[in-house]
């Protein structure tokens, strides 16, 4: 937590000009939050993002603080999510470590917790979600109410997890029928709690919406409206950033193909500055290897538990996959934790395999942290010496100074 924190704030609000999306993100904020919603180019999205992000303007200003120090918060909190809920999927700590420590050290998480991409609140919200249902469910807690309110956060700030939120409360509901507890009286706090209190607070963030005296009707036409757009956008509605787009590789290729891109900053002579993302090549590439191994150890163990993990990755990234529409790569953000879940879960399996669990979960671990370390000042735009970053720089995508 404390690693995640420090690579997610150190340096993050020395570059006093908005980089990438932040420019457009800002603005959009600055416009939702002054005028309420305008038919600007986020009108598909749902507003909850543009209204943190002017919250943190409110009250930062209009300076790198009020830019990034949401998305600084929610993906070192993230972080801490991902070790939580890892404690209640598999027993014992190593899974929930090894998992958190992937995230934490991700180069390109960490690039996204610096800036105003939406990816980073809207995983944190699903996770706080899954978290308040899963301390329902397995240590029968009272956060029903909270899964509720954090389900509608999450379904107000992006649809990535459209076909994933239901899979969660399903899971719930299982568990209260396997122990015989689904009384009239549970289903009806489940009902009130994932589908009435969610939609409450999904409509609260269209407030400024229908203040202008628009109506249900009217909204609900909208969202359609909204869904048709979204899926008729070509490549040519990103003439302007299609090099970027492009870079950063298609979905089927986030997890299969090493990939980096990014900008120069500045080059001297033997050294240099630059801001780079990757999809982080060492571990991605055995995700989607390591869901099979997942699955198979899911099955042998006959944990239902077990098995979210996969079915929440596959539910996130086929979405993505059947998307008939270009989708770039910071998408991939909120399918990290769970892909982190599988990997950590086939480390351990190997660990124990080869009946050396402690030095495979150390070899392991040393290497995200090495990785991770190498990767963070050319990923925050740090001062670096040239040559030590060859390797990278041969193999990158120039998407120019910036």
């Amino acid at each position: 937590m404390a690693f995640a924190a420090v690579f997610r704030l150190w340096g993050t609000f020395d570059l006093n000009e908005k980089i990438e999306d932040e420019i457009l993100h800002v603005s959009y904020a600055v416009s939702l939050g002054t005028y309420g919603p305008t038919g600007d180019w986020s009108w598909q999205h749902p507003q909850l993002s543009g209204l943190l992000m002017w919250s943190a303007y409110s009250l930062f200003g209009d300076n790198p603080v009020g830019w990034r120090i949401g998305n600084v918060f929610f993906g070192t909190a993230t972080v801490a999510l991902v070790f939580l809920i890892g404690r209640i999927l598999y027993p014992g700590r190593a899974v929930a470590l090894i998992a958190a420590a992937l995230l934490a050290f991700d180069p390109h998480h960490i690039y996204l917790s610096r800036t105003s991409f939406v990816e980073i609140p809207v995983t944190f919200f699903f996770l706080l979600y899954m978290y308040m249902l899963l301390e329902y469910t397995e240590n029968k807690r009272e956060t029903l109410v909270p899964a509720g309110i954090a389900m509608g956060l999450t379904m107000g700030t992006k649809a990535y997890f459209a076909f994933v939120l239901p899979l969660i409360a399903l899971y719930a509901l299982y568990r209260a029928y396997r122990r015989q507890e689904l009384t009239r009286e549970v289903r009806a706090d489940f009902f009130f709690c994932l589908v009435l209190l969610p939609l409450a607070v999904y409509f609260l963030t269209y407030m400024r919406w229908f203040d202008r005296g628009s109506t249900l009707y009217e909204f609900v036409q909208m969202k359609f409206d909204a869904v048709r757009a979204l899926k008729d956008l070509t490549m040519d509605n990103f003439a302007h950033n299609r090099d970027y787009l492009l870079a950063g590789g298609r979905p089927w290729e986030w997890f299969t193909k090493p990939l980096f891109w990014g900008h120069q900053r500045l080059l001297a002579e033997n050294s240099g500055i630059f801001l780079i993302q990757s999809n982080n090549p060492p571990f991605r590439l055995f995700v989607i290897p390591s869901l099979f191994v997942a699955s198979m150890c899911a099955w042998s163990e006959r944990s239902l538990r077990e098995f979210l993990a996969p079915l929440l990755f596959a539910g996130c990234y086929l979405l993505v996959l059947f998307a008939q529409r270009p989708i770039f790569s910071y998408s991939a953000a909120v399918m990290l934790p769970f892909a982190y879940y599988v990997l950590a879960r086939t480390v351990v399996w190997a660990g124990v395999r080869m009946r050396c669990e402690k030095a495979v979960y150390s070899c392991f671990l040393a290497a995200v942290i090495a990785w991770g370390a190498y990767m963070f000042p050319i990923a925050a735009a740090r001062h670096v010496p040239v040559d030590l970053y060859r390797p990278v720089l041969s193999v990158l995508r120039y998407l120019g100074n910036f």
